[in-house]
């Protein structure tokens, strides 16, 4: 642990005296830094930071690709003294806004990708007070190399180890709910000793190579903080995770570690077969699959196709690691089974009345453990009349298990309907929502569904207005309207027109008895829930 207590010094340590200096510790194509130039430049941006009056606990919006500026941007946030709050490259202005608006964020650090982004929510977040861009272009911003390159190494600023550093908005949030994670040097100090270390049991001699990204918690532990903990070498991956690029990087880079989602691994196994790359992970000490849940059928394409066993599991960011977790290779795992807790993690399920259930019935999973946050930001704790931190140090999810006499654990399913899709949550309502502001909808329920790879995807119903029919012109423009206003992830890969949708006598409706009726009318239109191959 640093002497200070900063996060950052704690991660990056003394490569002065520890002798990691002149090793790579961080690459990005063909770029790389060492150790000390990492350090070097994580000082350099801290000392940017407090040039420009930045003072311990703000917060610096860090909107990104996954670059080596953008963890220089991260880490040199926390070496301020100051809480980091890395965004997803795919949030609109109206995201951005909000998230500014509600961490309170006063400086922005972006790239040219997202300068209009976050130029265009200024007038309405007027306590955001500089915005930093690598290679700015517009007036008012200030140019991020010229600061770096003008600016000092200092010492990183003294914290408790249970101040904020990080504040990560959890993708499970729904429209007009945001809910932020706050982690700190404590728990994610726990999550490294129970995850990197006991789980993965990750070594300086390790490579790294993460396609997930770095505003995650999966992704901002794989690519950068567990790698650094233990003096490993990480490559960063800027760019979507297309299969061609991937197999490139693979084979020049060589990892020995790869963290992915089953979506990327789905996409790898395809492009693999199809191309005749035969086993390509072959080499790797571990594949982990996290951020969405692995369909049963991937598995043996995985071992089969790509040469290799799996890790998977099932995690939160609010313990910014795995809670339940197991490999294929495991004596008696089976296929879409979620493992079993992590060392140092707690679990049980439990009823509607906080009763613990027996093995094989369905419960609420409630876990506790040292890398647990200690609250939402703003102490936004309690959502429609449900504590999910309890004062007992229990944490509710908002997922339902079933745990067999073997003691691995079964998703079950969401509390609340939201759904994965490629690793990141999709909000029913908020697709809902966008399909009803079309002037052909009068009515729209959304849920996840599985694609031909068992991968989920979003599945639409859709009543349409008076003097509209449901076609596939208008089912192709649905699609695009709901691409045009929402991120695109987000947009429902089908969409079944229906007379009416089910509804309980109060007028709630009632999701859970939406199913599909057929794939092959999708199939006939090209629709397809997996992602486009390449």
């Amino acid at each position: 642990m640093a002497p200070v207590g900063n996060l950052a010094a704690w991660l990056l340590g003394d490569v002065a005296t520890d002798g990691t200096g002149p090793r790579c510790a961080l690459r990005e194509g063909a770029r790389a830094w060492t150790f000390a130039e990492l350090t070097e430049q994580v000082g350099k941006v801290s000392g940017a930071l407090r040039g420009l009056k930045l003072q311990r606990g703000e917060r610096v919006l860090v909107l990104m690709r996954d670059t080596l500026e953008a963890a220089a941007a991260i880490l040199g946030t926390i070496h301020a003294g100051a809480v980091a709050v890395p965004v997803s490259e795919l949030s609109t202005t109206k995201d951005v806004q909000d998230i500014v608006l509600h961490a309170g964020a006063v400086i922005a650090i972006v790239d040219t990708d997202h300068e209009t982004v976050v130029d265009g929510v200024r007038a309405e977040t007027p306590d955001l007070r500089e915005v930093i861009c690598v290679g700015s272009t517009l007036p008012g911003t200030l140019d991020y190399q010229q600061l770096v390159d003008a600016a000092t190494p200092v010492p990183a600023v003294g914290m408790s180890e249970t101040d904020p550093a990080i504040l990560l908005y959890s993708a499970g949030s729904g429209p007009g709910e945001l809910r932020a994670v706050p982690h700190c040097q404590r728990t994610l100090a726990a999550a490294h000793k129970s995850f990197a270390q006991e789980l993965l049991k990750l070594v300086a001699t390790d490579r790294v190579l993460s396609v997930a990204r770095l505003s995650t918690a999966y992704g901002l532990g794989a690519g950068l903080f567990l790698p650094l903990g233990v003096r490993a070498e990480s490559q960063l991956f800027p760019a979507q995770p297309r299969s061609d690029e991937l197999f490139a990087t693979i084979a020049s880079f060589k990892p020995t570690v790869l963290f992915a989602t089953p979506s990327v691994y789905s996409q790898l196994a395809h492009d693999a077969e199809a191309g005749g790359i035969a086993k390509p992970l072959a080499e790797l000490r571990h594949a982990v699959a996290g951020a969405e849940g692995m369909p049963e059928r991937l598995i043996p394409r995985i071992r089969s196709v790509l040469g290799t066993e799996v890790v998977v599991g099932y995690g939160l960011t609010e313990i910014f690691q795995f809670a339940l977790s197991g490999s294929s290779a495991d004596p008696g795992a089976r296929p879409g089974v979620c493992g079993k807790p992590l060392a140092g993690v707690q679990v049980r399920l439990v009823d509607e009345d906080r009763d613990v259930v027996g093995v094989d019935e369905i419960g609420t999973l409630e876990l506790a453990c040292d890398s647990l946050f200690t609250g939402y930001w703003g102490g936004n704790n309690v959502d429609t009349g449900q504590v999910f931190l309890r004062s007992d140090g229990w944490f509710t999810t908002r997922d339902r298990f079933m745990v067999d006499r073997d003691g691995y654990y079964h998703h079950c399913g969401r509390v609340d309907d939201l759904f994965k899709v490629g690793g990141k949550w999709v909000s029913p309502g908020e697709v809902e929502n966008a399909l009803t502001a079309h002037e052909a909808v009068w009515e729209a329920a959304v849920i996840g569904t599985d694609d031909e790879d068992g991968l989920m995807k979003p599945l639409a119903f859709v009543v349409t207005n008076v003097g509209h029919d449901g076609t596939p012109k208008l089912e192709a423009e649905l699609r695009e309207y709901v691409k045009s206003s929402l991120a695109p992830y987000k947009y429902p890969r089908w969409i079944e027109f229906v007379e009416a949708l089910p509804r309980g006598p109060g007028g709630k409706l009632l999701r859970y008895k939406l199913r599909p009726k057929s794939r092959k009318r999708a199939a006939e239109t090209g629709v397809h829930g997996a992602q486009p191959k390449k």
